[in-house]
């Protein structure tokens, strides 16, 4: 309600709009109180003072329960599974550490750490009191009485409110919203691959009307596409092993941004989610060379993943060796990569059931090690159980392919020729100098054509002598 209503619907002047304004703003920061006796009761309550008393018991000031409250506005104890249960009470003084103590749920770890709980059935693997690496427990009543200081009534409560009426039912209608295109979004390929806006995503990061924010893309370009001209930052920077050092491997990648780590698999993210996320290494990864010995591929930044070699060919009259490479679906989750928070919140695939599978082919030159022909399957996937049923890996059963990015590559003819006749040509013992590609080349047609030439004086001599 704007200033214009608030005077017009209270009949309200310009000096006591502001004075009340003035008291609300007070009150709303707990900097001043509510006499109760104007609403016919004794005493006062701050704002402050009002959320704690509301979130487990009756309201001070209107009467009954509020909706989002522990008794769900009197729905605790007679509908559902609460039928027959008494209504909730938890002290003020519990309901203000439950809200905003060290694991309240209005922060952002003790919301994250309710979540999980919910969509795994147990604690993250840390000590709760320490804050430090321990075993997980069930999630339970139990456990959250434990956590909170309340009793198994008002545990319950606490988790359906949390996970039924907002979780579940008031979340999805504030992000649509904001703008939010719902469960599902249909768009172009050039944005899913180059750019699109995301209104939630801009949300989250701070402001839904700043043009710039809440974009998302799955290739790599300078600008979002759309976007006007909106930067995807600064490019990557990888550093490739040049063979020089005997430390690594010709081509193999050292390097990405100046870390050896993938950037949603690295050591921050690690600490982040109690070690749910491991460090995963660009270790050994190809940047253009096969040494047939430990090698490994970084699928788009999605996974790293072992390279095999088996069995030979040609491309295009060069000799090759096969080799493959292939990342399970069921077994990668990107929902880190997605959110990126480098919080619990990375860790909960359930929230955002994404995951990620590729079937790769790359043909290496044999003696250089060159790739120099392949191509590559990279499947998305969603998993369609539903979101308290994915606490466990997908089946291939449980995934529903969403997108599908297909990519071949193969070396051009007149490269292809070159290195034919560089490598392969070179090779043979008796033919190596006929492509004459160096000037030892000349040297052995000149000995080759003084060999004959002495063959056939030879010849022609013998003849002489026999006459």
């Amino acid at each position: 309600m704007d200033a214009a209503t608030a005077m017009s619907t209270y009949n309200l002047d310009t000096a006591q709009y502001g004075a009340i304004a003035t008291w609300v703003g007070g009150w709303l920061g707990s900097q001043t109180a509510l006499p109760l006796v104007l609403l016919g009761g004794s005493g006062t309550v701050t704002a402050e003072e009002f959320v704690n008393i509301t979130l487990g018991g009756e309201d001070p000031i209107n009467g009954g329960y509020l909706t989002y409250s522990l008794n769900m506005g009197g729905a605790w104890g007679v509908l559902g599974a609460s039928a027959g249960a008494p209504p909730v009470s938890v002290a003020p003084e519990v309901a203000g550490n439950l809200l905003y103590g060290p694991l309240g749920i209005t922060t952002r770890t003790g919301s994250g750490l309710f979540l999980y709980g919910e969509l795994f059935g147990q604690t993250p693997p840390i000590d709760l009191a320490t804050m430090q690496p321990g075993a997980p427990m069930p999630w339970d009543e139990a456990a959250i009485g434990a956590i909170y200081g309340i009793d198994a009534n008002a545990a319950a409560a606490l988790r359906s409110l949390l996970r039924d009426a907002i979780y579940d039912d008031f979340v999805p209608d504030f992000l649509l919203g904001l703008g939010s295109d719902g469960p599902y979004k249909t768009q172009t390929v050039n944005e899913w691959l180059f750019g699109w806006r995301d209104p939630v995503s801009a949300f989250v990061a701070g402001d839904i009307t700043d043009p710039t924010l809440g974009w998302t893309k799955l290739e790599t370009n300078q600008t979002y596409y759309g976007s006007g001209g909106v930067s995807t930052g600064p490019a990557t920077t990888y550093t490739i092993c040049t063979g020089h050092n005997s430390d690594c491997d010709k081509g193999e990648t050292l390097l990405e941004d100046g870390s050896n780590e993938l950037p949603w698999h690295n050591t921050e993210m690690m600490m982040a989610t109690f070690g749910l996320i491991g460090v995963e290494t660009l270790d050994e990864t190809t940047g253009g060379f096969l040494t047939g010995d430990g090698d490994k591929v970084d699928a788009g930044g999605y996974a790293i993943t072992d390279v095999v070699c088996s069995g030979t060919s040609k491309v295009k009259n060069i000799p090759v060796d096969d080799c493959t490479a292939s990342v399970d679906p069921t077994t990668r989750p990107i929902t880190a990569k997605l959110i990126k928070s480098f919080s619990l919140v990375d860790a909960m695939t359930p929230a955002l059931p994404v995951y990620f599978g590729t079937e790769i082919n790359m043909q290496a030159e044999q003696l250089s090690g060159l790739i120099i022909a392949g191509d590559s399957t990279s499947t998305f996937y969603l998993d369609m159980r539903g979101p308290y049923d994915r606490a466990t890996a997908p089946t291939m059963d449980d995934l529903q392919p969403v997108f599908q990015i297909v990519q071949s590559s193969e070396i051009e003819g007149d490269d292809a020729e070159a290195m034919e006749s560089s490598i392969v040509t070179n090779q043979n013992g008796l033919t190596y100098w006929t492509n004459f590609d160096v000037p030892t080349d000349y040297i052995a047609l000149l000995l080759l054509l003084g060999t004959v030439s002495c063959l056939i004086l030879g010849v022609i001599a013998l003849g002489n002598d026999e006459e």
